[in-house]
């Protein structure tokens, strides 16, 4: 296992556009960036910039009980990544008041946000990081810079009188982002109708 810090959120306003987490390894240059739901980056952006929600989320209130009955999350573990499914497990490890460690399945997302919440360490395995990660010299200039593209993205004219065909790849662009963000919220329903919709403008039987 290699040892991870979060290095932020990479966000946008546009409902087109899922959120990442970034991932950076300690004592090297991997990075990993995990899609996510939009409930999840706020509460780990939140928990990573220190900062306290008027009324406790539900990451919060799990960390009150936890911190109650003198249990705690100790590490966390990014183990896997299916890429037939793109979908990324993980494992919470927890200790109860007399030292019996529980290790319990989880999103990577749920896993990172009670982690920053609890300071406990966030880890991946080493196979994750060569099938899917990355390899970057410039560190946060990096995350920067994803962000200020995101951001020109998302506010960069549109073409007044865009051609049918440009506009159906733009759907259809559109449709496989909110797929990938249906996933990544675990809203299966809606996945599919997705599904079907993209497979109607491609033409599949």
């Amino acid at each position: 296992m290699v040892l991870m810090e979060v290095k932020g959120v990479l966000s946008s306003k546009s409902l087109s556009l899922y959120p990442e987490v970034v991932l950076k390894e300690v004592d090297g240059n991997y990075y990993l960036r995990i899609v996510i739901g939009r409930f999840e980056a706020a509460a780990i952006s939140t928990a990573h910039s220190k900062r306290q929600p008027a009324r406790p989320i539900s990451y919060d209130l799990a960390h009150q009980i936890l911190v109650h009955v003198d249990a705690r999350v100790v590490r966390v573990e990014i183990t896997d990544f299916n890429s037939r499914e793109r979908t990324y497990y993980a494992d919470i490890h927890l200790v109860d008041d007399e030292g019996k460690i529980y290790t319990f399945d989880a999103r990577p997302s749920d896993a990172i946000a009670l982690a920053l919440r609890f300071s406990a360490p966030i880890y991946a395995a080493v196979k994750v990081l060569k099938d899917v990660g990355c390899v970057r010299s410039d560190d946060d200039e990096w995350v920067t810079a994803e962000v200020n593209a995101i951001t020109k993205s998302v506010v960069a004219p549109r073409e007044e009188h865009p051609t049918i065909a440009t506009s159906a790849v733009n759907q259809l662009e559109q449709l496989k982002r909110r797929l990938h963000q249906a996933v990544a919220e675990e809203i299966y329903e809606e996945a599919a109708r997705l599904r079907d919709e993209i497979s109607r403008l491609n033409g599949d039987d």
